[in-house]
């Protein structure tokens, strides 16, 4: 295609629907890392993990929760 019909922003407003689209996908990463939390701690099925493990899981659960917060400027 021939430059004379390409606008000059056209990479420019790609990149903000990729940041976007990569943002609503870190919005939506972080609500099912919260739930995965509140399924870890309050689910009674989750006593039946042994307890090594749980802990672990809940460990990394909040470790990546606060990263994806600290992405998304949520906290700092």
């Amino acid at each position: 295609m021939s430059r004379a019909f390409v606008k000059e922003d056209d990479g420019e407003r790609g990149n903000t629907v990729a940041d976007i689209q990569f943002r609503e996908a870190k919005v939506e990463w972080l609500k099912i890392q919260e739930k995965k939390l509140d399924t870890l701690l309050n689910d009674p099925k989750s006593k039946k993990i042994k307890p090594e493990t749980l802990a672990r899981w809940i460990k990394e659960t909040e470790a990546d929760i606060a990263k994806t917060k600290k992405e998304l400027g949520y906290e700092g």
